[in-house]
């Protein structure tokens, strides 16, 4: 039995770098190609998908970031620049999704600030120069909040809205999803935008509503890192070298020893991975002490093994064409 193996650096400095989001390839692959797609422009929604706990939102802040440098000196010319948004459509406890809510969100990201130019013509208060939200009733319907986030949008500059969370907007019937995806392809066209859209597997129905939809989605598939694949292994063998290093000893090389039963654990998702990992530093941190026996108990039980694995064998169907092209066609493992 593994002795335990006493800490060089504190638990609490681990944790604390352990909420760092971490880059690896399978991100600059999915930004590559939806940059790539982007000059399809705002008559096409891109649609990022994957397995719940492969990094969708480590992935959506990358390319909020990049995008963010991209048009660093146009946004010091234009203090009133905003190139891009992230906005997570939150559930709430209703039976419908909160239109009204998710455009207050985006009207509150493009409030201004002391010095920045008042966009009188889409509701902004000269004196106080923050976006004007009228109490009258007819403004603060979701039809008047859609033409004011329309309207802040275009002056704003935004190109990009991003998404997260995109499978709140799946949790109703076919006809009301439509609707919504309708709505979100109308908001893009309107304000001139492209929509970027992450979510779960869930959300690849979305693009089977109608050949309208089919033809205007354009779905991109942010894909785990299997175990019956060498370089994926390898890679993420190379991400828990980079959890080692960045640790600066704390785990004394037990990923490393564990990173088969690490992959399967986490059927080769970094999300899964991060959440097992801070976890594991965490119980040590308690038992002042990084053990084989606290690192398995972290990991993901039976029952959520076996539920995310269904969902990523639904999921990876739909992109089996893409396999099978490339002479790449795998069981899924």
């Amino acid at each position: 039995m593994r002795e335990p193996t006493h800490t060089y650096t504190s638990a609490k400095v681990v944790l604390e770098l352990l909420q760092r989001r971490i880059s690896h390839p399978r991100i600059k692959e999915v930004i590559d190609e939806v940059e790539a797609l982007q000059s399809l422009g705002p008559n096409h929604i891109l649609m990022v998908t994957g397995p719940t706990g492969v990094g969708k939102t480590t992935l959506a802040h990358s390319l909020l970031t990049r995008i963010l440098k991209s048009h660093a000196d146009a946004m010091q010319q234009d203090a009133g620049l905003i190139p891009v948004l992230l906005i997570e459509a939150r559930a709430t406890s209703e039976a419908e999704f909160n239109w009204k809510l998710f455009y207050a969100d985006i009207l509150e990201q493009l409030e201004v600030t002391p010095g920045m130019p008042a966009g009188v013509e889409y509701g902004v208060d000269p004196h106080t120069n923050r976006v004007y939200r009228p109490s009258g009733r007819s403004k603060n319907t979701a039809a008047g909040l859609r033409k004011k986030v329309e309207r802040a949008l275009q002056h704003r500059g935004v190109k990009v809205l991003m998404i997260d969370e995109g499978g709140h907007f799946t949790n109703v019937s076919e006809v009301r999803m439509k609707r919504q995806t309708d709505a979100l392809k109308s908001l893009s066209n309107c304000a001139g935008c492209q929509i970027i859209l992450f979510g779960s597997y869930d959300i690849l129905s979305i693009s089977r509503l109608s050949a309208q939809l089919a033809r205007r989605i354009k779905e991109i598939h942010f894909a785990r890192y299997r175990s019956d694949s060498i370089d994926d292994t390898l890679v993420f063998e190379r991400v828990l070298q980079r959890i080692e290093h960045d640790a600066q000893g704390f785990f004394g090389g037990l990923l490393l020893e564990n990173a088969k039963l690490l992959h399967a654990n986490t059927l080769g998702c970094v999300g899964t991975l991060m959440d097992v990992v801070r976890g594991f530093a965490s119980r040590a941190q308690h038992a002042d002490a990084v053990t084989q026996d606290l690192l398995e108990r972290c990991l993901l039980t039976e029952g959520q093994h076996i539920a995310i694995l269904e969902e990523i064998r639904q999921g990876e169907l739909r992109f089996e064409s893409e396999f099978v092209k490339s002479g790449k066609a795998r069981k899924v493992a």
